[in-house]
């Protein structure tokens, strides 16, 4: 039987993670107001490239979430040997492939944009181009800082992972500050920004891999001695859930090329919608990377009745206080869309949407909550049918349906993704429920 934490080493988890995300969200939210007052455009531009970047790391999900989620389990076993295989695999794997992509995607990043932002205006399209490009220069530090965060929370180390958070996003604070304000280098100083913050970010989590000695150790020969059965193993696990990503984050790429073809309006309506969203829907990153964590290592030890329980009191957790910090965003609508623009119908319009607040992130919560639970309960294939499935089959065509057939527009667009999302979220519960999870072997 492996290793079950009490209430206390619980909650010593819980808090830097609620910490880290709170963080996360303060400093999001200050870097989508400085972006805004840039120009009309600017956030909406900058969402594009920020979407296309979730693409990119999309596809590396299968080295992060894979290493994760075995980590987890490994750690709740008290299997240390082959927790520490996986990382040391991970930390090969992962800048190799990632300096790679970067390279090929900046190649190739006129054909991307244009792809991304097919019928933009000039001025429009020039941002959006030259924050794209600026930002693909993050990509290695970005993909190796979500791989190590993943496997330090998954053994438990979130103080660390706080740590790391605390110093990117204190350097990119500084960073924007400097370019983009004082340097007057606008949105181009924004994306050097995030590229400065990602490295700060990488080069601390990987050293405090590579001296942890809590769920796995590192051995620095083992890292450049590649291990075909160990990367399978990662593989087998994590691409599932690089498939379900990129099904997502399709999803979101069509989405944003279709609001770029209804104008700029809307594009900037909606970038202001999904800016208040960040602070209203902080308990999605919150309850995904506590389920994770805490219900693997319950599975991992053989309690799938307390991985049950846990699980439960994560979600009502999560959506109780979600529900709490959407009533302020509700009831005070114009000033939390002018925190985002400057534009006054911009302001009108995202006021008036404010209300989708709620039932998105009532959904959205209970995916988050529920999606991780599934895939650390082995079900990683059923976690992919599901979540391509209702992007594919729910959520574009309702897109299409509501928005080019009927011209819905803004509520439109949030109408089939929340009717996706609350399909996802009732499936993974139900397989939660059900005799099968959590017993299968990774």
């Amino acid at each position: 039987m492996g290793q079950k934490l009490s209430m206390s080493e619980s909650a010593r988890f819980v808090m830097p993670v609620i910490a880290e995300n709170a963080f996360t969200v303060s400093v999001s939210l200050i870097y989508s107001a400085v972006t805004g007052a840039i120009s009309a455009g600017s956030l909406a531009a900058a969402t594009v490239g920020n979407q296309a970047m979730n693409m990119i790391s999309a596809l590396f999900a299968a080295l992060s979430t894979g290493s994760a989620i075995l980590t987890a389990r490994l750690t709740g076993k008290q299997d240390e040997d082959a927790a520490s295989r996986t990382v040391e695999q991970t930390l090969l794997l992962t800048p190799v492939l990632s300096i790679l992509a970067a390279g090929v995607l900046l190649a190739s990043s006129s054909f991307i944009i244009r792809l991304l932002m097919p019928g933009a205006e000039g001025e429009f399209l020039q941002e959006g181009s030259l924050y794209f490009r600026v930002i693909l220069l993050s990509v290695p530090f970005t993909i190796m800082m979500n791989a190590s965060a993943g496997v330090l929370r998954a053994a438990g180390q979130s103080r660390v992972v706080l740590v790391g958070t605390v110093i990117s996003n204190a350097v990119q604070l500084a960073a924007v500050y400097l370019l983009a304000s004082v340097g007057g280098m606008g949105l181009k100083g924004v994306a050097l920004a995030t590229v400065i913050c990602r490295a700060a970010g990488c080069a601390y989590l990987t050293c405090m891999l590579l001296i942890n000695h809590r769920g796995f150790r590192v051995s620095k020969a083992h890292v450049f001695h590649p291990d075909k059965q160990v990367i399978r193993r990662i593989f087998s696990v994590g691409l599932p859930a690089s498939v379900d990503s990129i099904a997502v984050q399709l999803g979101y790429v069509v989405i944003n090329s279709l609001l770029v073809n209804m104008g700029r309006t809307y594009a900037s309506v909606v970038s202001v919608l999904n800016s208040v969203l960040v602070f209203t829907g902080i308990t999605q990153g919150i309850g995904a990377a506590v389920s994770t964590t805490l219900v693997g290592h319950k599975i991992g030890a053989g309690d799938i009745p307390g991985a049950r329980r846990t699980l439960n009191r994560i979600l009502l957790s999560c959506e109780l206080s979600s529900f709490v910090l959407c009533v302020p965003a509700i009831l005070f609508s114009g000033w939390s869309a002018g925190l985002f623009s400057k534009d006054a119908d911009v302001i009108l319009a995202a006021s008036s949407f404010m209300w989708i607040q709620i039932p998105y992130c009532f959904s959205a919560v209970g995916v988050n909550v529920c999606e991780p639970a599934v895939r650390v309960g082995g079900d990683v294939k059923y976690a992919m049918i599901n979540i391509t499935v209702c992007v594919l089959l729910i959520r574009l065509p309702l897109t299409y349906l509501f928005c080019i057939r009927n011209s819905f527009g803004v509520a439109g667009i949030y109408a089939a993704n929340i009717t996706s999302l609350t399909a996802r979220f009732a499936v993974d519960y139900l397989r939660i429920r059900s005799e099968k999870w959590g017993k299968r072997e990774l």
